[in-house]
């Protein structure tokens, strides 16, 4: 087979379908690349000139042309996405890790120790911990008194045994033995019906606070024995107390009652109003 015979079948290996099969792939790829699904290089850029290049002889119609310019303007942009690249990592100061590693394969151990000495960057330095910082501490701690002799200079006073409430200090809350059982019942009557009016359990403070501070600490007082003998239960929800009175009363305590301390602190007067104790 003569040359000129050859170069004629290898000229007619490029067809017309063949180049616009491959411009198509290469707009793809390169619409690919700028929705950041690959990299930027990714495509090889002179191929795809050169391809252009190849096919542009065999461009006959209108399309074609436009086909070709359309595919110029694809590269062009991801030739400008590989020059946004190129900035970002030569001021970031980027390396390739293969370059990198291949460069640490030939450095020697002493100039490795070099590097690593001129990179590092110890979190506590010399500075920060001085002679005289040292002597201040040493003079603080060998002037201090042992821990037996400051203990000895402290003043401690041992607190009151818990004591009985006498008849006298009832009578001053206004707590009666033998009304006790009257006014019991009493309370939880009104219980009751401030429940079936609103249809829901009652606010804890809101049926305790009273005007005065003693008649507060009263009612409260009543109305832990309302819970201990099973005449209302207490819902200790969220920062929220409720009460929620029974139908009949238990009449004992459970085995199994926890102690549920409520501190009733001083309510403070505003415009001659008291406020909700906190």
């Amino acid at each position: 087979m003569s040359r000129e015979e050859k170069a004629k079948r290898k000229e007619g290996r490029v067809t017309l379908p063949a180049g616009r099969r491959e411009l198509k792939e290469i707009v793809e790829t390169c619409d690919a690349i700028s929705d950041r699904k690959f990299n930027p290089f990714f495509l090889d850029v002179n191929l795809g000139v050169e391809t252009l290049r190849k096919y542009f002889p065999l461009w006959k119609g209108f399309e074609d042309h436009c086909l070709d310019a359309h595919t110029i303007n694809r590269l062009s942009e991801v030739v400008r996405l590989q020059n946004t690249q190129l900035k970002f990592q030569s001021s970031a100061l980027y390396s390739e890790p293969e370059s990198i590693a291949r460069k640490i394969e030939r450095m020697s151990e002493k100039r490795l120790a070099e590097v690593f000495l001129q990179s590092w960057h110890p979190v506590a330095e010399l500075e920060q911990l001085t002679s005289e910082a040292i002597t201040n501490s040493l003079g603080y701690w060998n002037t201090l008194l042992p821990i037996e002799e400051r203990w000895k200079r402290r003043n401690f006073e041992e607190g009151r045994t818990p004591g009985q409430a006498g008849s006298e200090t009832l009578t001053e809350l206004g707590i009666k033995g033998e009304d006790f059982g009257r006014q019991l019942v009493e309370l939880w009557q009104e219980l009751r019906n401030i429940y079936e009016a609103e249809h829901s359990p009652v606010d804890y403070w809101k049926f305790v606070r009273r005007e005065s501070y003693g008649n507060t600490v009263q009612r409260a007082y009543y109305v832990s024995f309302l819970i201990t003998y099973g005449y209302a239960t207490l819902n200790p929800e969220a920062n929220q107390l409720t009460l929620t009175p029974l139908e009949k009363p238990v009449e004992k305590t459970s085995p199994g009652a926890l102690s549920f301390p409520i501190p009733i602190p001083r309510s403070k007067e505003k415009n001659g109003e008291n406020t909700e104790p906190t």
